[in-house]
């Protein structure tokens, strides 16, 4: 097929203005083609001569606006020219160029981040092979809430159940890594030999631990993770079959897991020793319950029908042993559940959020685009004139739109960055958090969204373009003062920004409430700070209670340090140590007894938290020495469960099994908030360290301080490590903090919906300038002949912002009935509050109003100082 006339095609370069002719020359072009077949060569010839002077004497009429025109190539190839010319477009509007990218990097970075941040949860397969069959064990009170097993049910359930291929028991351990640098405590486990098996993994180096390490007696060996391996012993694979020193005891090393390896039943965890369960000792007892069990099934075993057989066998339990167990049923659970675990509402929460981020960011640019159809409006006339379809044009603006959101998508991948790092230093409870980043499928999550996002605002801006059209010569470049569509856009803005804003506002109310909550104790100027000694020496309980008593002492002749105690788990610091109690007054089957918080506390615990005392006495010295008559403190909460108006003091209880000693009720204290400020003080209980059945080779310190507790923090520490070199301490905080990281996932989301409310107003602030100022633009001249006629200028910016404030009366209308809808899903994340709380709405309601106000501010200025003559003359 031959080329159109090169004459005709010169003159068009040489007469037409050059951001013209290769649009104009490109669209002819295609047309020729189409022609030969049907009207021959000399027909086509005649053609393309009659358009090419049509064309010249068309565009030579136009204004210089038509010079922005960007050129088309042909709709089946071309594409790489289609892209270069669009990129030309943007390079030309550099502010629009900015304004679009920014929005859409930021709407795509944070729905990327949170999408990155759920996916190793929720999405990803775990990484084990067969992961569904994996599951957790527990026993189920009859108040539906789950417990722990015990060693001895473990046993049974083992041997006798038919629906799992393996079984296998966890415990916490955190032993201090001795030697090879600092000492350090590491967080690790005690599981059965059965442990990796179970999850189909094995060791990179050495070996898995065998049925005989297992067992009592049997020589300590351990597996190391790769993190601690590389980090602790410099990859050295000679530690394999060498012993390390673990809290004073040589342990061999037998293996190193793979690199990849996470244990999900224990976040975190960097070493694993045999369980090695003495089942003759006390605590081995069907009541004591403090196993995790884990637990794959044979295939085709589904979790219900292994609930049932666990049930059944329970059940048998109970009745060969009716005084050891008050659970009614087992319960298992996939292990996916168990790893999504409460963090899947605040996923949802999270993803509605940032879901209406990215849908206010797409309408925001759309809405902007929308403004750039109306100054191209000339172009797609002349182009519609020249014979370019709707199609052509649609696909061109859809291309520009594709563009922008594919660019925006690669921008938002750094946004996405950013975030995820800042998440990683504020929210160390996610799940999975080693496997949270940015990898080929969140990559490709980014692009797909772009894309999509481009195509999605891109689509009314083009219908727009094409239908706009025509209408271009007859109203001579004017554009009507209010496009519907823009409008409607900047109104689902507002509305979007009012949910967003709402949430914000809501959650930081509910935050305030949360931290206003009386722990049960004043927390300002209070040190804590983890300290666990290890080695040879340590070899006894008495070794460790004088090493509690001489470090207690240092600390407290730091100066500034007023009182100084120790406890065995901080209260809101993450521990867990309960045991169950019994009543000599109400004898009853030990499996309906109590469960209570204990706490091993030293003399000048309650002076240094000032636990207020309601009853009775504090421990004094004398109770801390091993020939003291066994005594107890309660809080109130249990005081009155339990003996209602009757005084506690002088009863006794005992802890744990039958052979435990009577301890007598000396005093009664005040309810500490220990599991959370949102839930309720539990059954507490409080123990002189040498009182209970031996030494807790951890504890914590707690001082309060005559100043800012950082100011002796690091005195404190020098203090207690002059004690003992080799001692690890843990990093110094002031309750306060221990209290904020308490509030864990909340925190999380309060901080996101601040970044998206922010973001939210930003948009629609940028949205309402926008209609406004392309308004404003657009009825200059009626501006002009108002002012002619008298009008005032507070009068026309009372026209200006009287527009806006409608815009946002809708908009926040709009905001107000979808979060009514939304409401009750939003109510888990809030605290003390409902999700219609009437100064949140009032004042949500408040703020769009004054961002509407600013935003219209500057086009009613631009307004009120439009001069008659000079519009006029301009008409």
């Amino acid at each position: 097929m031959r080329s159109p006339p090169p004459l005709a095609r010169w003159l068009l370069r040489f007469l037409l203005p050059r951001t013209l002719r290769d649009a104009v020359i490109g669209d002819l072009t295609e047309q020729y083609q189409r022609r030969v077949p049907r009207d021959g060569q000399a027909g086509a010839r005649r053609w393309f001569w009659a358009q090419s002077i049509e064309a010249v004497r068309t565009l030579s009429s136009l204004s210089d606006e038509s010079t922005t025109l960007t050129p088309l190539r042909p709709p089946l190839f071309g594409l790489t020219s289609d892209f270069r010319f669009a990129w030309r477009l943007f390079s030309r509007r550099p502010v629009f160029t900015v304004i679009a990218l920014a929005t859409l990097s930021l709407g795509i970075g944070a729905t990327t981040a949170i999408f990155s941040v759920a996916k190793p949860a929720l999405l990803e397969t775990l990484p084990y092979p067969n992961a569904d069959r994996i599951a957790l064990v527990w026993e189920q009170e009859t108040d539906g809430a789950t417990s722990n097993v015990g060693f001895m049910t473990y046993d049974d359930l083992r041997q006798r159940s038919t629906s799992f291929e393996t079984m296998a028991a966890m415990s916490f351990w955190q032993p201090t890594l001795l030697g090879a640098g600092d000492p350090v405590q590491v967080l690790g486990q005690s599981v059965s030999a059965a442990f990796f098996s179970l999850l189909g993994v094995t060791p990179a180096l050495g070996r898995d631990f065998r049925p005989e390490d297992d067992r009592v007696g049997a020589e300590r060996v351990a597996i190391l993770s790769h993190r601690l391996w590389r980090d602790r012993f410099g990859a050295d694979p000679a530690i394999v079959g060498r012993p390390i020193s673990l809290s004073g005891q040589a342990t061999v090393v037998v293996g190193i897991m793979s690199e990849g390896f996470e244990s999900l039943v224990s976040p975190g965890a960097l070493i694993w020793r045999p369980l090695r369960y003495d089942a003759s000792l006390p605590y081995a007892c069907r009541d004591c319950r403090h196993l995790r069990i884990a637990a794959r099934l044979r295939p085709q075993i589904g979790v219900s029908r292994a609930e049932s057989e666990l049930s059944t066998l329970l059940a048998g339990l109970k009745q060969d042993y009716p005084t050891q167990y008050g659970s009614s049923a087992m319960t298992v659970q996939p292990l996916r559940e168990a790893v999504a675990g409460s963090s899947r509402p605040v996923f949802l929460v999270l993803f509605g959020a940032v879901a209406a981020v990215l849908l206010l960011a797409c309408v925001n640019v759309a809405n902007l685009l929308l403004g750039e159809a109306i100054q191209r409006r000339h172009e797609f006339a002349v182009r519609m004139a020249m014979g370019s379809g709707r199609a052509r044009l649609i696909r061109q603006v859809l291309l520009e739109s594709g563009l922008l959101g594919l660019v925006g998508s690669l921008l938002g991948i750094g946004v996405a960055q950013g975030i995820l790092v800042l998440l990683r230093r504020s929210a160390a409870g996610l799940p999975r958090i080693d496997a949270i980043g940015i990898d080929w499928g969140v990559l490709a999550f980014a692009a797909g969204l772009g894309i999509l996002a481009g195509v999605a605002f891109g689509l009314a801006p083009a219908r727009h373009s094409v239908a706009s059209a025509q209408e271009s010569f007859r109203d001579s470049g004017r554009v009507s003062a209010r496009s519907r569509l823009r409008q409607g856009l900047v109104v689902a803005e507002i509305g979007l920004a009012v949910i967003l804003v709402l949430g914000a506002t809501l959650l930081v109310r509910s935050m305030s409430r949360l931290l206003a909550v009386d722990p049960g104790f004043p927390t300002e100027r209070l040190l804590t700070f983890a300290i666990s000694p290890a080695g040879p020496r340590f070899a006894t309980d008495s070794a460790y209670w004088q090493f509690f008593a001489a470090a207690q002492d240092a600390v407290r002749a730091v100066p500034g340090i007023t009182a100084a105690g120790m406890v065995n788990q901080l209260p809101l610091g993450g521990g867990f140590d309960t045991n169950g109690i019994h009543f000599e007054a109400k004898p009853r089957n030990p499996t309906e007894d109590p469960a209570a918080d204990r706490y091993a506390v030293t003399s000048g615990y309650f002076e240094a938290t000032r636990i207020p005392l309601r009853e009775g006495r504090y421990f004094v010295e004398t109770d801390h020495r091993g020939s003291a008559p066994p005594v107890v403190i309660i809080n109130e909460h249990l005081a009155r469960l339990e003996f209602g108006d009757q005084s506690a003091l002088g009863q006794r209880i005992r802890l744990g099994s039958n052979t435990s000693p009577w301890r007598t009720i000396i005093g009664i204290v005040g309810d500490v908030r220990h599991h959370g400020l949102d839930v309720p003080a539990t059954h507490q209980l409080y123990l002189p360290t040498e009182q209970w059945e031996g030494a807790d080779g951890s504890m914590v310190v707690v001082a309060r301080t005559s100043a800012e507790p950082a100011s002796v923090a690091t005195i404190a520490v020098r203090a207690v490590r002059a004690i003992d070199s080799d001692v690890t301490i843990g990093t110094p905080l002031p309750m306060e903090s221990v209290i904020t990281q308490s509030t864990g996932s909340r925190s999380l989301v309060l901080h996101l919906f601040q970044g998206f409310a922010g973001l939210a107003l930003t948009l629609a602030a940028i949205g309402i300038y926008g209609v406004m100022a392309s308004a404003v633009a657009a009825r200059r001249r009626e501006f002009g002949v108002r002012s002619a006629l008298g009008a005032s200028r507070k009068r026309l910016v009372a026209s200006v912002v009287g527009e806006a404030g409608r815009l946002a009366t809708l908009g926040v209308a709009l905001g107000l009935g979808t979060a009514a809808v939304l409401g009750p899903g939003f109510r888990r994340a809030l605290f003390a509050i409902g999700p219609f709380d009437a100064a949140s709405v009032g004042g949500t309601t408040v703020v769009l109003a004054l961002v509407a106000l600013g935003a219209a501010l500057i086009p009613a200025a631009r307004a009120a100082r439009a001069e008659p003559a000079t519009v006029l003359r301009s008409e």
